[in-house]
């Protein structure tokens, strides 16, 4: 039931391709439009993504006005034409099996959506609203009814996840942990000083509130192929952390919580810290997983993590739409906001002069390939890599220890460049030593990732409070 218009993509075939014509009927009685080859048509395909998939893109007001009125769209590509169906039936989807729901709308629940990229620029909210105008987000959320859900986090570290549930007045951040002083340090001063500063496997779960949700990210470092080795006894021991997260989730019996982390966390060690999770929380939780994309959740890099969320079995599961966005932002949108105003501004490990010489060779978007001196080196592709304005970012890590450099100059990002990248804005501000305020950075997870899970976990909520609040027969 969307106002948007339509809009989806396709592989491209003979007759439909990027950069073809056509024109469109409507057909009111089939609830049907028909797009039709025409050279002289007044519409155009658009490229969409790297492939240049054939992208079809109507928001005129007529176009709206037929989407407004579709619970599901059916797209057949024929070899004269495209027929959208209009399906106007007023399904109520969470009472139907996944195997039900994959035959009623004949495709699965992994679902591509386009936006546009200068919306996205200026407000995250943009897409939370592709979300709930696709059907993926709750049809039962009503905007005449305002929930406040407590939310405890775990393993915060500087806050960066918290930082969009912190914005948003739906949650409150009743309690917040973390080992790490630093990092505490710039949570206090950014999110609020109910963060206590200890070693999780110290803390008794009676100290923790009751709560609705919880989120956290439990020490990734362990899991990530950036520690090549890996297997040391200090790494497995981060690894087993997330045993205090399981924990804290079994004592307090959220109705969510989140997980957050690098992707090798489904794949360490043959996914045996994956099948903790599952086999300790699933009798009590629907529990389902996906590896996102900053940048195809409209962030500025390719940084992926590993999202997971638990919901309790009344909620049913939640869905972790794999949304692919027709343009990227870039290194530049991301660097043109920093400003000498920024808290982080002059926080830049200087560089040797011996290392100045070998930046100055470096290209934008290559690496340490360009140094005479190196080029028969193997090393990580992020070492002495230059950043492209025209492309997104590559993964931010602890920057100083590959020497990652802005576009223009010969130095490190400054602590302002990187946490602009990670999506943050200048209101953010990091604070312990200079190495401290990099590492806490590098070990957040970006502000789109972050707001795409809390947009995610604020529509499962409303739709079950409002399943509560409300008869089943008056929810539409």
């Amino acid at each position: 039931m969307s106002n948007r218009g339509l809009t989806f993509s396709f592989q491209a075939n003979d007759t439909f391709r990027a950069g073809t014509r056509y024109r469109y009927i409507v057909d009111n009685k089939l609830s049907e439009v028909i797009i039709i080859p025409d050279e002289n048509g007044k519409y155009k395909l658009s490229k969409k993504g790297a492939n240049a998939k054939p992208l079809v893109d109507l928001r005129n007001e007529e176009i709206k006005s037929v989407m407004s009125m579709a619970r599901y769209m059916e797209v057949e590509i024929l070899n004269d034409k495209i027929i959208v169906h209009i399906v106007k039936a007023n399904i109520n989807t969470d009472t139907l099996s996944e195997y039900e729901l994959t035959d009623l709308i004949e495709k699965s629940d992994k679902i591509t959506f386009s936006i546009d990229k200068f919306q996205l620029e200026r407000d995250y909210s943009a897409l939370s609203e592709m979300l709930t105008a696709s059907g993926l987000f709750s049809a039962k959320t009503r905007s005449d009814i305002s929930y406040v859900f407590d939310t405890v986090s775990l393993f915060s570290g500087a806050g960066l996840l918290d930082y969009p549930f912190k914005k948003d007045d739906s949650f409150d951040l009743k309690f917040a942990v973390d080992f790490d002083k630093a990092a505490c340090e710039t949570y206090k001063n950014n999110i609020g000083d109910h963060i206590l500063c200890m070693d999780i496997r110290d803390l008794d779960e009676k100290d923790v509130p009751e709560t609705e949700l919880i989120i956290g990210g439990p020490c990734c470092q362990g899991y990530s192929n950036a520690n090549r080795a890996g297997n040391t006894e200090q790494n497995v021991f981060k690894r087993l952390l997330v045993d205090d997260y399981i924990r804290i989730v079994k004592a307090k019996k959220p109705l969510m919580f989140v997980i957050e982390n690098v992707r090798q966390f489904i794949t360490k060690e043959n996914g045996k810290y994956l099948d903790k999770v599952f086999s300790e929380l699933s009798s009590d939780y629907n529990i389902t997983y996906s590896v996102v994309n900053d940048v195809e959740v409209g962030g500025y890099s390719k940084r992926e993590r590993m999202v997971l969320i638990g919901s309790c079995k009344a909620m049913g599961k939640v869905i972790i739409p794999n949304v692919e966005l027709a343009r990227h932002k870039t290194v530049g949108n991301a660097l043109k906001k920093v400003t000498s105003d920024w808290f982080n501004y002059n926080d830049i490990t200087k560089a040797s002069e011996e290392t100045k010489k070998k930046m100055v060779q470096v290209r934008p978007g290559h690496n340490y390939k360009d140094i005479a001196e190196m080029t028969h080196l193997d090393r990580h592709s992020n070492v002495y890599r230059r950043l492209s304005a025209d492309e997104p970012s590559v993964t931010i890590t602890n920057w100083r220890k590959v020497n990652l450099m802005p576009p223009v100059g010969n130095r490190i990002l400054s602590v302002s460049e990187a946490a602009a990248i990670m999506g943050l804005d200048k209101n953010f501000k990091f604070f312990g030593s200079i190495n401290d305020r990099q590492q806490q950075v590098g070990n957040g997870v970006t502000q789109a990732i972050a707001s795409f899970v809390k947009s995610i976990v604020k529509n499962a909520l409303y739709g079950y409070a409002n399943s509560l609040l409300m008869p089943q027969t008056a929810i539409t």
